[in-house]
């Protein structure tokens, strides 16, 4: 494990410069819980304008804030599924009336991503977590790793990546997704075949912590930024890229089929 540590922040030292930059894009600061699960979900596996689209989409038809320094209120989830609730037997117009977008957590039997985010909230209802602030209040509690299996369940989120990403965008800067891009570098970094996300997570982690001596803001969440973006960049526009947010309005191509990404 040492080994694979010291190849992964050698191959970072290499490659990625100065790490004490701090997180970008305003998606990282949603002004409420609804629009980070909505991202979450929405951006597994395909070009982040949809995404993007989407939410700023549904900010205005429901005069949502979307930026948390703009929002004079936070709107909880239990306002959202006041939205969804009379679309629950209606998935096809839910897609079509409140996110216009028919995308599908997979296109072999998945089910419509904005029945996920029906879901999602439903669960995130019944744990109380309202807020941004009380779904963080939940991850440091004991109900943590109920509200995991229970989100995970939720068809097309069983990786946990969207799991992973919901903690970065609600402010979690320990959390790591392991999407395609990041589990590339690190294989490439510690050059075996292949590696789960649990250990790729691990290594992005412990990589973090060694870094840090040399750059005090960083943190795993930015890390894991840095890697997604110098690995997407190093690959160009592939159609094989996950959806993940950069500042500079970059964007992955093209649907996901990695293993690991739903």
């Amino acid at each position: 494990m040492t080994q694979k540590i010291d190849a992964l922040v050698a191959q970072i030292r290499r490659d990625l410069g100065d790490l004490n930059i701090p997180m970008p894009g305003a998606e990282y600061e949603y002004s409420a819980l609804p629009l980070c699960v909505t991202d979450a979900v929405f951006s597994l596996g395909v070009r982040y304008e949809s995404t993007e689209r989407t939410v700023r989409e549904l900010c205005e038809r429901y005069g949502w804030e979307m930026s948390r320094k703009a929002a004079s209120v936070e709107f909880p989830i239990s306002d959202f599924l006041k939205i969804l609730q009379p679309y629950e037997n209606r998935r096809e117009e839910m897609a079509r009336t409140v996110f216009r977008n028919h995308q599908r957590t997979s296109s072999k039997s998945g089910i419509l991503k904005c029945e996920a985010v029906y879901q999602v909230c439903t669960i995130l209802h019944r744990f109380g977590a309202e807020t941004i602030a009380l779904f963080r209040y939940t991850l440091d509690s004991k109900l943590s790793d109920d509200l995991r299996r229970a989100f995970t369940a939720v068809r097309g989120q069983g990786s946990g990546l969207s799991f992973n990403y919901l903690r970065i965008l609600t402010g979690d800067t320990d959390a790591v997704k392991a999407d395609r891009m990041v589990t590339r570098y690190v294989v490439d970094a510690i050059r075996v075949r292949n590696v789960k996300p649990e250990l790729c997570e691990q290594l992005v982690r412990e990589a973090s912590s060694i870094l840090r001596a040399e750059y005090p803001k960083l943190t795993p969440s930015l890390l894991d930024h840095a890697i997604w973006k110098y690995q997407r960049a190093k690959e160009g526009s592939r159609p094989t890229a996950c959806s993940r947010h950069l500042a500079s309005g970059e964007s992955s191509a093209g649907e996901c089929t990695a293993s690991n990404c739903e």
